[in-house]
This record gives structure tokens, C-alpha cells and sequence, in this order.
């Protein structure tokens, strides 16, 4: 500490601000990304959030037109066929659709699943964590969305859940009982699985998950662009400001400590043409220019005794 003392000691006047600036900058622009870090971290992760509902807006599009398009036209054809179409189901074509949608850049981190405690197709059949999402949406009747973070495949994973409720009396035809079903869904899917569901309730959730490497990701592009903005906003500031310092400070310092030596000599040859600026350097300059008035009258004194002694 006291050689850095020291070193700084030895430095110009425009090294000192150069290194006093520099200190200032990076002491700043810590403080700013520590706080940022907190910051972008909710904003990257309210981001994901958005782009989820948006993803499951488009998702129930799909669901709805399913049922109101799809459904209408198939359900005939599950009645008669020994094999069931599962392209009727609003959850199948989601699933689906969802499979094209991950060719999409900013939605090939997503995954998506519609899941239920009781689905007709096992695949669907929720793991604890849905379990408790679903059970936590039957408990609240109000509750229309539940976020956090869940740890599945070796990773952590931003989840956002929806309630999947059963709100169209359309949907108890294949889930009610085995018997009102199309017979190609029990001999395809068996009659344990996806039946005594009830009008208006919440039967399942949709879940949309994030890569929690993702919002990292978009996290620390934005404290880079920061980063990067801040010093190239220092840079051109300092390269200013050090400009300005040495040419109205630095330099006619220098100049007046220059001519204050020469003045000790020959104060006669020396003229401090600062003394008329009104800042800080013009009164360093009057204060050299009184000393050299002081220094001519010595002098003066000194030649010429006599004269001196007459005048008094």
C-alpha cells in the first residue's frame, strides 16, 4: 500500500486525475452491476414469463380451435373406427403444434406439456411437482397462474403453470365414464385412465419451462451491452475532460511554474499574462506577478543602497 502510495505520489498532475478518474469509473461501475445484476436477473425472468403466456395464448387458440373445428369432424370417425383418432384431442394437437413452434429461435429453450392426474394417455400423467401445481389450483378457485423454479434433467428449470379446467360440456364425452367414450378410445387407451372428470374442474395444467442457463444467458447480454456502453461512455468522457484539464490547467501551470523559476533570475524579462484571468490560475498568476514587483524593488534595493538611503 505505501509503494502504490508512492507511485501515485510520483505521478503527473494529469496522471493523478487520469488514475483518480479510472478509480471513480470501475468503483461505479461495480456498485451499478451488482445492482443491475438483481435487476435484469427479475427482468429476464418477467421476459420468459410473458413470452410463456404468450406461448399458452396461442396454445389454448389451438385447443379452441380443436374442439370447435377439428373435433366435429373426427369424433364421427372415432365412433365407427376400431383405432382412435387422437387428432380430436385439443391436448394432442398442442403437444403438436408445439413440435413446429421449438423450430423458432426464441422459443427452441421452451418446453411445453399438458399434463393431468387422471389422463387418458399415461404419457400425460403428471410427475409430484404437477401433482401439487394441479392441487394447489383446485384449493383456489381464483388462482390463474403459479411460477418457479423446479429441478429436472440434471438442470433447474423456470416453470409457468396454467390450470387446464373442464369448461365445455363436449369434453365428458370421452372422459366421464368408459362407456359414453368411443369405444376405438377405450380399446386403444383401456378403461382405467381419463375418466369421471366433472364439469368445472381442474382436471391438469398446462406447464411452459425454461433452461434457468437461458435466463442467465439473457441476463448477462444485458450487463454486457451495460458494461460495454458505460466505458465507452468513461472513455470519451475521460479523453475529454483530460483535455480540458491539461489545456486550462495542467499547462498554464506549468508555464507559470516555468516562468516563476526563470523570475528568481531575471525578474525583469518575465511577464505572467495569466494575472488577468479571473479563475484560480489568474490568482496564482497575480500572486507570482506581486512577488516578482517585491523581488524587482529588492533588487533595486540592493544596487543602488545609496539612493535609498537619500530618499528617506
Amino acid at each position: 500500500m505505501k509503494a502504490l502510495r508512492q507511485a501515485f505520489q510520483r505521478l503527473s498532475l494529469n496522471g493523478k486525475l487520469a488514475g483518480l478518474l479510472s478509480a471513480v469509473f470501475l468503483s461505479s461501475l461495480a456498485v451499478l452491476l451488482i445492482a443491475l445484476n438483481s435487476l435484469f436477473t427479475h427482468y429476464a425472468t418477467r421476459q420468459i414469463d410473458h413470452q410463456a403466456s404468450h406461448l399458452m395464448d396461442s396454445m389454448d387458440a389451438v385447443r379452441q380451435y380443436t374442439s370447435n373445428h377439428i373435433d366435429p369432424i373426427i369424433s364421427p370417425l372415432n365412433q365407427t373406427s376400431d383405432k382412435f383418432l387422437a387428432e380430436s384431442i385439443p391436448s394432442f394437437s398442442t403437444q403438436r403444434v408445439f413440435t413446429y413452434l421449438k423450430a423458432n429461435p426464441d422459443y427452441a429453450d421452451y418446453s411445453y406439456r399438458e399434463v393431468a392426474l387422471n389422463p387418458t394417455n399415461p404419457l400425460d400423467r403428471t410427475d409430484p411437482l404437477e401433482t401439487q401445481l394441479i392441487r394447489t389450483f383446485r384449493a383456489d378457485a381464483d388462482l390463474t397462474v403459479l411460477t418457479g423454479i423446479r429441478q429436472a434433467g440434471g438442470g433447474s428449470s423456470h416453470y409457468v403453470a396454467r390450470p387446464i379446467r373442464v369448461s365445455d360440456q363436449k369434453c365428458l364425452a370421452c372422459h366421464s365414464t368408459p362407456q359414453a367414450a368411443p369405444k376405438s378410445l377405450v380399446s386403444t387407451y383401456g378403461s382405467e385412465n381419463g375418466f369421471s372428470w366433472k364439469l368445472g374442474e381442474v382436471v391438469g395444467a398446462q406447464i411452459v419451462s425454461v433452461p434457468i442457463d437461458a435466463i442467465y444467458k439473457a441476463k448477462h447480454d444485458s450487463l454486457g451491452l451495460v458494461g460495454i456502453f458505460n466505458l465507452a461512455a468513461y472513455a470519451v468522457t475521460s479523453v475529454v475532460l483530460l483535455a480540458f484539464i491539461r489545456r486550462a490547467i495542467v499547462r498554464p501551470m506549468r508555464e507559470i511554474s516555468a516562468r516563476a523559476f526563470e523570475a528568481s533570475m531575471h525578474p525583469d524579462r518575465i511577464e505572467f499574462s495569466e494575472k488577468h484571468r479571473a479563475d484560480e490560475i489568474g490568482r496564482i498568476a497575480q500572486s507570482f506577478e506581486r512577488m516578482k514587483q517585491s523581488l524587482l524593488i529588492a533588487m533595486q534595493m540592493l544596487k543602488h543602497p545609496d539612493q535609498d538611503k537619500a530618499d528617506r
